[in-house]
């Protein structure tokens, strides 16, 4: 059983809530739990954030496995560490021991869709929150509250996730954010003001249902090479997920070993394959990559995934205002490394 993506299914909603305000008015009695799964994607449109530091504002973190977890205190109460995922639209919270302090009304736990979904969470919605990273409050939040003990896939045995929550869109819709390792600071920058100077690699990306995407061309060891849509997830504990059957190029390996990754709403399978370059705005780059050969949350028209452990080998800049994404290769991984050993 892996870890990494293991984790990155408690955020199964996260990802693939691909809804429009004009579906309020035509789902049926029978889709209430559609409802308000899009009532919380919607929550937290128009809420305050307050900086009590001027912009840009650096705040430290720890790296885990390639995860950028934030410290925040919720409603005051001791800190809890979210991962920054850009494939998260809503805030999430994992229900346990952990965060307990927090007093979470799991009293209206259930599933936010078909119980074959993979992408239907259950979880309790929480209003009200505040969420202080120290220097920025979200105020007036609302998550969703995952219990823990809902991420199991039976019979299967797993350590606890590194981080307790999971925020995205919330932060990236509002700034810049430059995630620098060699500094180990995420910086949230004006996007009015922001300038890049550096001589990192510019790739576009598309900010669609509040998700990145980049296409980029793909050159596997035993074939041609092809343009793929990629989406960008800095939630996902992986370094690159193909989905073959998106298209022609992209074909399951012969051979390759298998493993399971556990979803909110059950099993999934990935076989690994052989490494492939990408090329990034002109610079090539090869890494592991894995095939879905199993069930998987996939948005339309998306060819597989680039992960946190693909991103840590870079100083990453979102710049969702200009539709980019900045990669410069770190200077000193291995120093970073050894700084946060997770």
């Amino acid at each position: 059983m892996n870890l990494h993506l293991l984790h990155d299914r408690a955020r199964a909603l996260l990802r693939r809530t691909r809804i429009v305000v004009g579906l309020l008015a035509v789902l049926p009695l029978s889709g209430c739990s559609q409802l308000d799964l899009t009532r919380l994607y919607l929550a937290n449109n128009g809420t305050p954030a307050e900086l009590s530091r001027p912009l840009p504002l650096a705040l430290p973190y720890r790296e885990v496995d390639g995860w950028i977890l934030l410290r925040a205190s919720v409603n005051g109460r001791a800190p809890i560490e979210f991962v920054l995922d850009t494939g998260a639209s809503v805030v999430a919270l994992i229900a346990d021991e952990r965060t307990a302090h927090l007093d979470l009304d799991m009293r209206g736990v259930r599933r936010l869709g078909a119980a074959d979904d993979l992408a239907a969470p259950v979880g309790a919605r929480q209003d009200g929150l505040a969420i202080d990273f120290g220097g920025v409050v979200l105020r007036n939040q609302a998550a969703l509250a995952i219990p823990a003990a809902s991420l199991d896939c039976v019979g299967e045995k797993k350590k606890a996730a590194p981080f307790n929550g999971v925020i995205g869109h919330d932060l990236f819709r509002r700034y810049t954010i430059e995630v620098n390792r060699d500094r180990g600071t995420v910086t949230l920058h004006d996007p009015d003001s922001y300038r890049y100077a550096g001589s990192g690699q510019i790739v576009p990306a598309q900010i669609s249902a509040r998700q990145p995407f980049v296409t980029i061309d793909v050159k596997p060891p035993d074939g041609e090479p092809y343009r793929a849509r990629l989406h960008v997830d800095s939630g996902a504990g992986l370094d690159l997920t193909l989905f073959p059957g998106s298209m022609p190029a992209i074909r399951e390996p012969a051979e390759g070993r298998v493993r399971n990754a556990c979803f909110v709403g059950g099993r999934a399978t990935y076989k690994a394959g052989a490494p492939v370059q990408l090329d990034l705005a002109g610079t090539a780059t090869t890494t592991p990559a894995e095939y879905a050969v199993g069930r998987d949350v996939v948005a339309y028209g998306q060819n597989g995934r680039l992960g946190a452990r693909f991103l840590a080998r870079f100083n990453v800049v979102f710049d969702y205002a200009r539709e980019r994404i900045i990669l410069e290769p770190r200077r000193s991984p291995e120093a970073v490394a050894a700084r946060n050993p997770g």
